[in-house]
């Protein structure tokens, strides 16, 4: 009998193995959350504004309204030109759903996928569950994790199908800015293959680089985008695919019928307001992130002995370097042994050495830094 070849990612694996409880995050992916009465106090009402609401399926498709403001969103974000109205997005219950839906709907067995590695796991994992051959651009700590066109051109040729690009990216906290996602685009058009941006930090743009795209011009493009990262967001369910293309979304539209069919009404409502609202939300998220950084930095300072990192360009993480004689997974499990921390080892993203993913956007950083300080204090 053939065995089911789908296995639970790298980094939900590690988390639900470990043989402690896990009181503080400090490997979190997403900004600070708001209460949901903290969110709806953002409309000029509370909770009973929802009442009265049908606890009845949401449209298949994602409300018009709701996917009306993704578009709007994305215009503020990016300079595309192909102007784009609500019937150019579809939602889905998180990004992971929306780019699972992507991968079913254009990739094929033997098919060769772009993918730059460090990443999130399943952005490898499941081209190659699909019988995909993954072409990897290995990041390097040597130049700062930057990426250059000329690690794109190495790998692209005739037989690519599918570039996926993540920016800000995951793990390193490092940028595709707009002159190098133009000469992505155009090596996607001149290979006529698909393009696939994982969006979902692109608001976490404290220092306010030039991160726009105009990927959306293109036929063979989808970005795809989420309410947990920049806006903190993950118990609101939505997340969303945006392209010209009808035909991909109707395939994408098949893909999650088979799936959550829909998204909850509830969490469709609420993100109606946290998109209404977003520059207020997205705004306090970014402080939060850029006074974590400058922390940070200081403690890497007192702690160089044990620390040493790349600062994020945007987004909410980065890489940290640990300098200990234990491998990794043994330094992560005795520090959550020990303090409740959880650091995730970057080997679960696919990038070797003593490097750790570190989460900057939650309010109880300091504290959590605190128990790291005691740590590796008490380990001399």
């Amino acid at each position: 009998m053939q065995q089911n070849k789908f296995v639970l990612p790298a980094h939900l694996d590690f988390v639900s193995k470990l043989p402690c409880q896990i009181s503080d995050n400090l490997s979190n992916s997403c900004a600070q959350s708001l209460t949901l009465t903290e969110l709806c106090q953002l409309s000029g009402q509370g909770v009973e504004q929802f009442d009265d609401t049908p606890l009845s399926y949401a449209p298949l498709l994602g409300a018009e309204s709701l996917r009306q403001q993704l578009v709007y969103f994305h215009q503020a974000l990016n300079h595309h030109q192909t102007r784009l109205t609500a019937d150019n997005v579809l939602t889905f219950c998180g990004a992971q759903e929306a780019i699972a839906a992507v991968y079913q709907s254009v990739l094929r067995p033997g098919d060769e996928v772009v993918v730059v590695s460090p990443s999130y796991p399943s952005l490898i994992t499941m081209a190659k569950q699909l019988g995909c051959q993954v072409k990897l651009i290995e990041l390097s700590n040597d130049n700062n994790w930057q990426l250059t066109i000329n690690d794109f051109t190495q790998v692209v040729n005739k037989q690519t199908r599918l570039i996926v690009v993540n920016s800000p990216h995951n793990p390193t906290g490092q940028v595709i800015d707009s002159p190098l996602a133009d000469e992505i685009l155009q090596l996607a058009q001149q290979y006529q293959c698909y393009l696939l941006a994982d969006d979902v930090s692109q608001a976490s743009n404290y220092n306010q680089l030039a991160l726009s795209h105009r990927y959306l011009d293109y036929d063979k493009a989808v970005v795809v985008a989420v309410l947990s990262k920049s806006f903190g967001l993950a118990g609101v369910r939505i997340g969303w695919a945006l392209s010209q293309n009808k035909s991909l979304l109707q395939r994408l539209l098949a893909v999650k019928s088979y799936g959550s069919i829909c998204g909850s009404v509830m969490d469709e409502q609420l993100a109606g307001i946290a998109l209404k609202h977003h520059r207020q939300i997205i705004n306090a998220a970014n402080s939060t992130i850029s006074d974590n950084i400058d922390l940070f930095e200081q403690f890497v300072k007192q702690h160089s002995q044990y620390f040493s990192w790349q600062p994020p360009q945007a987004g909410m993480l980065a890489l940290v370097k640990i300098h200990t004689e234990q491998t990794i997974e043994r330094w992560v499990e005795n520090l959550a042994k020990v303090t409740g921390v959880l650091l995730l080892p970057a080997n679960l993203f696919g990038i070797e050495g003593h490097y750790v993913r570190l989460g900057l956007g939650q309010q109880d950083f300091p504290l959590m830094l605190k128990k790291l300080s005691d740590f590796v204090t008490n380990q001399r």
